[in-house]
């Protein structure tokens, strides 16, 4: 867990009085209570979030306000351009993301929803200040009237104020959507238009090795696709008169899902059924988990780990199964050595079997810094750049890079932003590549590089002697035999 380490002036008490709230929390204990005072304690500290949440809507606020008027009193004065006004204004909420723990993206919406909460929902902000409902529950009135005026979005919050704490979740964002369409149809209309305008598509990880593939789009053509392949997978149950096709479909064993799935992601991806996929899917594993029974070099217990870098861990057996059908399919799978710490934690160097001299140094920082490394930011790397900026000497090498998301490589370029290595990484005994990370706030964050077969795993005890490669060994053999 990456800790920040914030100063506090003395002269203010608020956050004084704050941690030693925490504190006090921190040490409670609720043994001995009856089962009464344990439904009270549940009910006062959930009205202790709701109040808790107000009270940092108002700071987030105030913060905002004061780096956004100081961006534009710059500008006005001609000391800054518009570009670096925005990029200070994107540097700001990048600050807010680090002090929330989130990333920068939520931390957008937490500062929009905190600025609408305070100027212009008076009667949802009592609510929460009150603790009578939830942050998640005002968050629904933000964005439920999100597309109207300031005084439409008071009068809706008039409206609902009875409502607040009695409706459920669903219900509460319809009663707020029958408001704005009460208030003004012509702005929720040209909301719809803007929305079809962010149509997207976009991958994460789901449970059991699987992920998610969601695309965002217009109802009418989403729905008209998913008809399109309910009509397909209908019409596979239909004889054709033709004997080959009526058979293959009669010993087709899928379900309806599996087959629809399967026939969605082989028309996006242009293959024919049973073809292999041919975009490059890096596939890091230990030498255990390519060959699990050569030379017997680990523990009995490990079978091995493989990666897939930024979306998570896959199983040995799995992963030996994926290579083995490429080469049944006399496909072209290439092979690149990485070397790891003795405990296998961080990666400290690589050889490519490939040509391309300029591409090695960036897919080792790659490898290393999958996703963003800054803490709480999950996006995938965009940029590889240097932590010491080139122009003041600094070197283009892998102890003096880091992989970042395209907004934290441009806010650590702000005015009071600053990045330094602290450990280089490349030292096989020396830990893992950490940069510190600080903000104009005197907030100070510690960037470490994730495990090369990432969190979550039990560390091999370093062995002093340890003997050559197994898979070395095991290719050695194999050529000898040819």
């Amino acid at each position: 867990m990456t800790e920040p380490t914030i100063g506090t002036s003395s002269n203010s008490f608020l956050p004084r009085q704050l941690s030693e709230a925490l504190a006090a929390l921190g040490s409670a204990s609720v043994d001995g209570l009856t089962e009464a005072e344990c439904l009270d304690v549940v009910t006062l500290l959930e009205a202790t979030k709701g109040a808790a949440a107000a009270l940092q809507a108002h700071a987030t606020a105030r913060f905002v306000e004061q780096r956004d008027a100081d961006a534009r009193a710059a500008r006005e004065r001609g000391d800054i351009s518009r570009r670096e006004a925005s990029c200070r204004r994107s540097a700001t909420r990048a600050e807010v993301a680090l002090a929330r723990r989130s990333s920068p993206g939520q931390a957008d919406r937490h500062v929009g929803a905190a600025t609408t909460l305070v100027h212009d929902l008076p009667q949802t902000m009592s609510a929460l200040t009150a603790g009578r409902i939830s942050e998640w529950r005002a968050t629904i009135i933000v964005r439920e009237t999100t597309c109207l005026s300031p005084a439409d979005r008071a009068e809706v919050d008039r409206r609902l104020a009875p409502d607040l704490t009695m409706l459920g979740d669903r219900a509460l964002a319809a009663a707020a959507h029958r408001a704005c369409v009460d208030l003004d149809q012509e702005a929720l209309v040209e909301r719809r238009r803007r929305a079809a305008g962010a149509r997207r598509v976009s991958v994460r990880p789901a449970p059991d090795g699987m992920a998610f593939l969601s695309v965002v789009g217009p109802l009418v053509d989403v729905v008209g696709a998913y008809a399109a392949l309910t009509a397909g997978e209908r019409a596979r149950h239909v004889a054709t008169g033709e004997p080959e096709v009526d058979a293959a479909r009669a010993g087709d064993e899928r379900g309806r899902g599996a087959w629809m799935a399967d026939t969605a992601l082989e028309r996006l991806s242009g293959r024919s059924e049973g073809q292999l996929q041919r975009v490059e899917v890096a596939l890091v594993m230990s030498e255990s988990a390519i060959l699990p029974d050569a030379e017997k070099s680990c523990s009995a217990d490990d079978d091995g780990h493989a990666e897939v870098p930024g979306w998570g861990s896959v199983p040995a057996q799995s992963a030996r199964e994926h290579l083995l059908s490429l080469l049944d399919a006399d496909e072209r799978v290439w092979l690149r050595r990485l070397w790891a710490s003795p405990d296998g934690r961080d990666l400290v160097a690589m050889e490519s079997r490939r040509r391309l001299f300029t591409g090695v140094l960036r897919r080792f920082v790659e490898l290393r810094d999958a996703t963003c490394r800054v803490p709480w930011c999950d996006a995938p790397t965009r940029q590889v750049d240097h932590v010491a900026p080139f122009a003041r000497g600094g070197a283009t090498g892998a102890a003096n890079a880091m992989g970042t998301c395209q907004r934290h490589n441009l806010v650590k370029e702000e005015p009071g932003w600053s990045a330094e290595v602290v450990a280089t990484g490349l030292d096989p005994g020396g830990g893992a590549h950490e940069v510190l990370w600080r903000t104009p706030t005197r907030g100070e964050y510690r960037c470490v590089a994730a495990p090369l077969l990432g969190h979550g795993r039990r560390r091999r005890p370093e062995r002093h002697h340890r003997p050559d490669s197994v898979l070395e060994a095991a290719l050695e053999r194999l050529l000898e035999a040819a």
